[in-house]
């Protein structure tokens, strides 16, 4: 798992699973990390099973505390940027809602009243309330159920107090599945924004430069691990040239390559691809009108006529940069998975994503 950050820039505990497929959801699961089997098992198993049942790639954002989640989004989804996700997940011990109700309630009830609306305009939440034994709901819970977009689901701790019975994972992995499934025949209704409609919107320039400026203040020599992705990506694709590239005030910044590096372009082909949330692919440059002014594409000694890149992101998703494959002479659509373009992308982004924080 890779670090995720909260919305003030610090790492909190916790991390992003992925798994491929065609047009990936997001999830974020908020969970106890007491309350979960150890190693990882269980969070495993869920990005398996979610993706499984739902035959779609997955991207699981998971967070350790409910706690500064709760904080985090008191007045505004803005804070966790969490209509990027099409589901929202909270895993709570049953004594911690029933002490949220008594201490919390006055938070519990702005983050209904607030919160819940704008964010189900794109999203959905499932709470699961993890016990030892049976329990009636709690104020907390009541509050929320009173959304329409939250809906609720019970598991049972085992007699360590952990979930990790592999057929309780299961169970919730249904109820995750089936939200998903729920949000996507609401987006197929044209109900709300979307939360891949709202990905895809370009992101303030701003915002994203300071998630840019943050990965490059990490950086230090050559990275290995990204000059094998690259390595990789050219293999896969069977094209000369390869690149990891940040997208750093308007102007490339090669992290890694094979054939060619990016430093310093101007008016990189990247910056279609950072524009919006899935994969670039270009069979031929020379047809496609975004690039009609473009200095590497027309009026270059050696002109980029075929390119293909998937967005790389920080882990508070913001568009740093790409992972980019590209040809002198153009190639056919069906050369390139997405999937597997994205995938690749995944490597890279997981790399950077460990990188020292400044």
């Amino acid at each position: 798992m890779v670090p995720l950050l909260a919305s003030g820039g610090g790492r909190v505990g916790g991390g992003r699973l992925h798994r491929s497929g065609r047009d990936p959801q997001r999830v974020l699961l908020v969970a106890d990390r007491a309350r979960i089997d150890d190693g990882g098992a269980l969070t495993e198993r869920l990005a398996d099973a979610v993706a499984a049942r739902t035959r779609r790639g997955l991207d699981l954002d998971v967070a350790w505390d409910v706690a500064p989640v709760l904080e985090a989004v008191e007045t505004s989804t803005e804070a966790w940027r969490l209509w990027r996700y099409e589901a929202v997940v909270l895993l709570v011990r049953g004594a911690d809602l029933e002490a949220a109700s008594r201490w919390w309630g006055g938070r519990v009830r702005r983050v209904a009243q607030r919160v819940l609306p704008e964010l189900a305009e794109s999203s959905a939440v499932l709470v699961v309330r993890l016990d030892d034994r049976d329990r009636g709901g709690t104020t907390m819970e009541a509050h929320l159920a009173a959304e329409p977009a939250v809906r609720s689901a019970a598991a049972r701790l085992d007699a360590d107090g952990r979930l990790g019975d592999p057929a309780q994972a299961d169970a919730i992995a249904d109820e995750i599945a089936a939200l998903l499934v729920a949000s996507a025949r609401r987006a197929a209704r044209g109900r709300g924004r979307t939360a891949v409609e709202r990905r895809a919107e370009p992101q303030p320039e701003a915002d994203r430069q300071r998630a840019v400026d943050a990965v490059t203040e990490g950086l230090g020599g050559v990275n290995p691990h990204l000059e094998r992705v690259v390595l990789l990506a050219r293999n896969t694709f069977d094209v000369p040239f390869a690149q990891v590239n940040l997208l750093d005030h308007g102007r490339i910044r090669t992290l890694a390559f094979v054939g060619a590096p990016g430093d310093e372009a101007v008016q990189p082909i990247c910056t279609i691809t950072v524009r919006g949330s899935g994969p670039t692919i270009i069979a031929d440059t020379w047809q496609d009108p975004r690039l009609d002014d473009n200095p590497h594409v027309h009026g270059a000694e050696h002109p980029v006529r075929f390119y293909a890149a998937h967005p790389i992101e920080s882990t508070d998703g913001y568009r740093v940069g790409t992972l980019c494959v590209f040809d002198m002479k153009p190639h056919d659509l069906r050369d390139v998975d997405p999937a597997v373009l994205r995938d690749l992308a995944l490597l890279a982004e997981a790399e950077i994503s460990t990188l020292p924080e400044a």
